[in-house]
């Protein structure tokens, strides 16, 4: 008994006993056969067994809290960013059909930007367009859309049937971007055409205005 009750009386103390049932049957094998033991000692011992078990069960819920807090600040961010979409063979198409027209106009502004000469706040680039910001803003949102092949389209009354899917484009353009621009409310587009429309570049472009209340009529 006496070896019995040396022998658990150690394991219980030093905790060798992982496994919470193997403790418990130490703690009782301890109490059996410890006749010679005070019952004050006893009740002692045996609350011990409740405090440790307790004990236990609160390191292992902070265990596990450091646990989800370290795998939360390892785990990364991911942030959305805007891209050009993939070219598809629609669009290729199109841009060798519009390469391949004749253009005798002299080259602008806008040729620069598409040809990165000049730098431009671009908000959207495929093969056909390109969308970015008017450096003189008449509203609180205001961009610009151009073909970024001319191909003789300097302005919208010199298109012809060739340039019906690159029209369309821009148009489809304009509206993806105001979107992305968060014009939900609404917006305008504006094409100025010679010198009555007051054109000044004769690269056709397309003005995209909102972010505010607009007026109507726009100005004569």
């Amino acid at each position: 008994n006496n070896i019995i009750l040396v022998v658990a009386f150690i394991f219980v103390k030093t905790r060798k006993f992982k496994n919470k049932y193997m403790s418990a049957i130490a703690r009782v094998l301890f109490l059996k056969s410890s006749s010679s033991v005070s019952p004050k000692t006893l009740q002692r011992i045996a609350s011990s067994s409740t405090t440790s078990s307790s004990s236990s069960t609160s390191s292992l819920l902070k265990r596990g809290r450091a646990r989800t807090q370290t795998q939360q600040t390892k785990t990364p961010k991911t942030r959305t960013m805007a891209s050009t979409p993939k070219n598809d063979e629609q669009l290729n198409a199109q841009e060798a059909i519009l390469k391949g027209m004749q253009d005798s106009t002299e080259p602008t502004i806008f040729d620069k930007i598409v040809s990165k000469e000049i730098p431009a706040t671009v908000l959207y680039e495929d093969n056909l367009a390109m969308a970015f910001k008017d450096v003189n803003p008449v509203a609180k949102t205001h961009f610009l859309v151009i073909p970024k092949i001319k191909a003789g389209l300097s302005q919208l009354s010199k298109a012809n049937e060739d340039h019906k899917m690159l029209l369309g484009h821009c148009m489809y353009v304009a509206q993806m971007v105001a979107k992305q621009e968060k014009l939900e409310k609404g917006f305008r587009v504006v094409i100025n055409d010679g010198v009555d429309g007051c054109q000044s570049v004769y690269h056709l472009h397309l003005h995209v205005i909102g972010g505010q209340q607009l007026s109507w009529p726009p100005g004569c």
